[in-house]
């Protein structure tokens, strides 16, 4: 609750400077990307390397019940 109150006091306390000077809002440049090569094959690893954590997981749950 405290927090509430702080944030809606620094809320108000920005608002109530209404003769600020209008900033203009610069747009970002559109990053570009670019597929590296093996990616595929990392996220195929990590793929895999998941699926095993998960089987391990179920059959050690399936065991402790």
């Amino acid at each position: 609750m405290t927090t509430c109150i702080i944030l809606h006091n620094m809320i108000i306390e920005d608002e109530c400077d209404l003769n600020a000077p209008i900033q203009d809002i610069v747009e970002a440049l559109t990053p570009t990307t670019e597929m590296m090569v093996g990616e595929n094959f990392q996220f195929e690893q990590l793929l895999a390397r998941h699926k095993k954590l998960r089987t391990k997981m179920l059959i050690l749950n399936s065991v402790m019940q």
